[in-house]
């Protein structure tokens, strides 16, 4: 919890000058836009806190009634949503020149994480720190939108588990999920199973290069459903953590060559796919051939692709079999968004190869006692 304790250090000094402030402040760099579904309308700031805004506007809706208030950093890039969130506000009251909005935070987020984070947005004047704030806010509502009321299960990795650079992997993982999301119908209603969010967001944050970073980006979207959100994917993500991003390349472009081309997700594979050690090479851009080798061997292990490596270290390799298994298929297409249910038979083989690169169970302990040695040892 230290960054969130340094981000809470940092407000509390500029929230508690000599002279006590006021709780509402205004926004000189924000924007507002309400009201209901897409249809909305700009309106002016006079003062905002952590549990309301109060609107400049001659627009009038009931007391009671529930808008969608969009708050936007201003000066922000033109037609970008990369600096604006949205949140539910309930009207509480008409003024002269506008009505005051009472925020409604959605089930998940606790009440002082948002008041941190939107503290940040108000109070912070480096630009650098407020567009953190923005990006932050931004994927805890999209965390919030799929796991409901157990978001907190994956926002904890925003309050202190990952460091800065994590975070932002993270961040970008989110926002491009969301926005892969967005193109889909009932967008809005898509929910994922959160211990499965959040390994996903764990584990791609540590994603050292971009492609592996779209390939752990995909296997989200294709983790959000309408129908209801499950785990099944998180044998997925057992496999994926294992890839490098040499090997990587390799497999996705395995892939692509064998479901026709490179938007082909959807199309039947097409025959082997067999590289020759230079295209191996542009591909990996790794030189040394035996080092590719590895790679190649190391995904035939996870049984990503169908074909052993017999290669030698006194024998130059001709040629490359790297052809897709069904189970390295199946994670490229779930990496790209399919939620096709996952047939049994891959779930076994799947397990069947995991088991040479998971830790074993160990025994648990029973009143006391250490537990016994599974393995036979050799009598003294």
């Amino acid at each position: 919890m230290s960054w969130l304790k340094g981000l809470k250090s940092a407000l509390q000094e500029l929230a508690e000058p000599k002279h006590a402030r006021a709780e509402r402040r205004t926004a000189s760099g924000l924007v507002a836009r309400f009201g209901h579904g897409s249809a909305s309308t700009p309106a002016g700031i006079k003062d905002i806190s952590n549990t309301g805004i109060l609107l400049l506007t001659e627009k009038r809706f009931p007391i009671g009634e529930l808008l969608i208030l969009t708050l936007e950093k201003k000066g922000g890039p033109q037609n970008s949503s990369e600096f604006q969130f949205s949140i539910h506000a309930r009207v509480e009251r008409h003024e002269e020149d506008g009505i005051g909005l009472s925020f409604v935070l959605p089930p998940g987020l606790d009440p002082d994480l948002w008041g941190v984070l939107f503290q940040g947005i108000v109070l912070f004047t480096d630009e650098a720190q407020v567009d953190l704030m923005f990006q932050i806010l931004r994927t805890v509502f999209f965390i919030c939108r799929l796991c409901q009321s157990e978001a907190g299960v994956a926002i904890v990795l925003l309050s202190g588990e990952l460091d800065s650079s994590r975070i932002e992997r993270l961040i970008k993982i989110a926002v491009a999920t969301e926005n892969l999301l967005a193109s889909e119908p009932g967008a809005d209603r898509m929910r994922a199973h959160p211990k499965l969010v959040a390994n996903i967001l764990r584990q791609g944050a540590w994603a050292a290069d971009d492609l592996t970073s779209q390939l752990w980006t995909g296997l989200l979207a294709s983790s959000c459903s309408a129908d209801g959100p499950d785990d099944s994917n998180q044998l997925f993500v057992n496999l994926l953590i294992h890839v490098t991003p040499e090997e990587a390349k390799i497999f996705n472009h395995a892939c692509e060559r064998a479901m026709g081309s490179a938007q082909g997700a959807g199309s039947s594979p097409s025959g082997s796919v067999v590289l020759t050690p230079r295209e191996m090479v542009e591909i990996t851009g790794v030189h040394s051939l035996s080092r590719n080798a590895t790679d190649v061997a190391y995904l035939f292990n996870l049984g990503l692709i169908e074909k052993p490596l017999y290669a030698t270290s006194y024998l130059p390799t001709e040629s490359f079999d790297i052809t897709p298994s069904s189970l390295g298929l199946e994670l490229y297409k779930h990496c790209h968004g399919s939620r096709e249910k996952i047939a049994p038979h891959l779930v076994e083989a799947a397990n069947a190869h995991l088991v040479n690169f998971l830790p074993q169970a160990q025994p648990a302990l029973i009143d006391g006692q250490a537990p016994h040695s599974t393995s036979s040892t050799s009598g003294n």
